[in-house]
């Protein structure tokens, strides 16, 4: 508890051969977050926004530039430049998809898809370690690092927390997911997370990712 009340950014994660990453957070405006994650808009509850909104302003400046991965395990398009900021709008994507199938059996209540929305957008903010000291690959704790910067660092509810927690399912160092929010969320991820499958991004798209080739989509 101590250690998270001190800043959950000021301790380490896990060893790794670091390299020449951007250290630090950023400090965006709320315009300039939106541009980033216009998926935002998406967001009905005015308060998750805002909490949403938040959090992303002070994200590491990494999250912004380094690849989601480098192993085969994503799209092309996620293993390079910008490609963890990608493969964020890819599950914040797919979440859009799926969400009416969930809702419509009744297995995740209207009023709730915000708080999956905002969990999609937040998931991997913190996917290399902490802030000041960015590790060259996904750190196997990141979806409980960054599940614990929600619970101390926002007013968001501990159903978005929890979800981040769970987002990796049985693999890397989280809890499994035990409800449907849960499930959605994991889902959206694995399903952006493949090699094989082309997931059109919802416009408008950042000009950073357009300039790579992105594909988008009206809605």
């Amino acid at each position: 508890l101590f250690m998270l009340l001190m800043g959950l950014d000021a301790f380490k994660t896990e060893d790794s051969t670091s390299h020449d990453l951007p250290e630090g957070k950023v400090d965006l405006d709320r315009e300039e977050v939106k541009r980033r994650l216009p998926h935002i808009d998406k967001i009905l509850d005015p308060e998750i926004e805002r909490e949403v909104i938040d959090v992303t302003a002070s994200s590491p400046k990494y999250f912004w530039e380094v690849p989601a991965s480098t192993s085969e395990y994503h799209h092309p398009l996620c293993r390079g430049k910008h490609g963890l900021w990608i493969h964020t709008l890819m599950v914040a994507t797919v979440v859009e998809r799926l969400k009416d199938t969930y809702t419509e059996q009744d297995l995740i209540p209207g009023n709730k898809i915000d708080e999956v929305r905002a969990a999609a957008l937040l998931h991997d903010q913190r996917k290399n370690g902490p802030a000041h000291r960015p590790k060259n690959t996904s750190t196997s704790n990141h979806n409980k690092f960054m599940g614990d910067v929600i619970r101390v660092e926002s007013e968001l509810s501990d159903n978005v927390a929890r979800m981040v927690d769970t987002h990796m399912g049985e693999w890397y160092d989280g809890p499994s997911p035990r409800n449907h929010s849960e499930q959605l969320l994991h889902t959206a991820d694995m399903i952006a997370s493949d090699e094989n499958i082309e997931i059109d991004i919802m416009k408008p798209i950042p000009e950073e990712l357009k300039e790579l080739g992105v594909g988008g989509y009206s809605k």
